[in-house]
């Protein structure tokens, strides 16, 4: 019953199980609901509105705290900047990479052959695709160029870093599903 509900979070999606015709049960403002019935951080109350209920209105101060977390992290561990001599570049480059960890959450990273089925259907016979079930996260070198930085750069000092806070982000979410679970559940 969860992965049914879960799956029907993304708005506008079909319901094949459910009443005739394939309407969804779930509404956006049901899930925007959901979400505003807990103590999630905001980050994660965020992330949920725009990942589920599709409002991208929630963007621009979602993006203001996930820079605010990556730029946090950066001064805690003492990063030195991208370009220390320039620092509206380095600015910039932290708002990318704010905006990657905040893409990565909401697109999937959805492979482009299996489009995230997992299966492999453009021959005649299908086959087990070659992405990881259905998910093929962006190449080094796409990230580095989303960032504006170097591929060599990018790998040498940024992508673990990036790794690094990536997991917060995955937390997030991870507390959205539990969250919305919990809610949708109780109140089915």
């Amino acid at each position: 019953m969860t992965v049914n509900v879960m799956a029907l979070l993304a708005h506008g999606s079909i319901n094949y199980e459910g009443v005739p015709g394939g309407t969804p049960q779930l509404t956006a403002e049901d899930v925007a609901g959901a979400l505003g019935m807990g103590s999630l951080p905001r980050e994660a109350y965020l992330l949920g509105l725009l990942k589920y209920a599709g409002d991208k209105t929630v963007l621009h101060e979602l993006d203001t705290l996930v820079q605010k977390y990556v730029i946090g992290v950066g001064v805690k561990e003492k990063w030195r900047e991208p370009w220390p001599n320039d620092k509206k570049r380095s600015l910039v480059f932290f708002k990318q990479f704010a905006r990657l960890m905040i893409n990565e959450i909401v697109f999937e990273n959805l492979c482009d052959v299996c489009k995230g089925t997992g299966i492999d259907k453009r021959s005649n016979k299908f086959r087990k695709c070659n992405c990881n079930d259905g998910k093929r996260p962006l190449t080094k070198m796409k990230q580095a160029e989303f960032c504006g930085i170097f591929e060599k750069c990018w790998r040498v000092r940024w992508h673990t870093r990036y790794e690094e806070c990536l997991k917060q982000a995955h937390k997030w979410h991870a507390q959205i599903i539990f969250h919305l679970s919990e809610y949708l559940e109780k109140n089915k």
